[in-house]
């Protein structure tokens, strides 16, 4: 566990230390975010840790624990189309399940090599491109 924690603390100094000073916060950020959902260290993401990551964020974002986001709960994505568009029942709220088949859908589009884990380069690239 200590080498797993060692080896993640190292990848985010070595990342943040090779970017230049703008973008620095955020490749800090995806970095940040790369290493809590890599569970097991190994330095790529797997399906398993994407949805168990994806279902801690949700749990954190959903205030009243009725087990749906209610846009007031993300008022910063509340207009947002993709709101919309991931609300395939239409209630005006995002389940759990709605919320795994974007990050799943998400999870197809940025693993660009087809290897079935995503790589921090392919995270990255994601991000990059999302602006």
């Amino acid at each position: 566990m200590k080498i797993k924690a060692t080896a993640g603390i190292a990848l985010l100094a070595c990342l943040t230390a090779l970017a230049p000073a703008s973008a620095r916060a955020e490749l800090s950020d995806v970095v940040v975010l790369f290493v809590k959902a890599d569970h097991n260290g190994d330095l790529f993401l797997s399906k398993a840790e994407v949805i168990a990551a994806t279902m801690l964020q949700f749990n954190q974002v959903d205030s009243n624990q009725n087990g749906l986001l209610e846009k007031r709960e993300v008022p910063e994505h509340a207009d947002d189309p993709e709101f919309s568009d991931n609300d395939a029942d239409k209630s005006g709220t995002l389940s759990p399940e709605e919320v795994i088949a974007e990050k799943l859908a998400d999870f197809k589009a940025v693993d660009t090599d087809g290897d079935g884990k995503l790589s921090f380069e392919e995270v990255k690239a994601f991000y990059d491109k999302k602006g």
